[in-house]
């Protein structure tokens, strides 16, 4: 869905790791803590419910089995 071109300009997919890997490198020179990731996964979820969209709807884009997503409801 994403990419990014790397040092070589050469185009590359943007991964969960490369990601997280340059926000943390940039919130660390800002003095901010390293974040794992979880957080924008509560963060999408909160967003979603709170813009009413169905929770059978939220459960798929989680790839949630049960409805232990509602937990995040906050």
């Amino acid at each position: 869905l994403f990419a990014y071109r790397d040092e070589g300009d050469v185009l590359r997919p943007l991964t969960k790791r490369a990601f997280l890997g340059r926000l943390n490198e940039i919130w660390a020179a800002a003095g901010m803590k390293a974040v794992s990731g979880h957080c924008f996964r509560i963060g999408g979820t909160t967003a979603l419910l709170k813009l009413g969209v169905d929770t059978d709807v939220v459960k798929v884009c989680g790839r949630w089995k049960s409805d232990s997503f509602l937990r995040y409801w906050r």
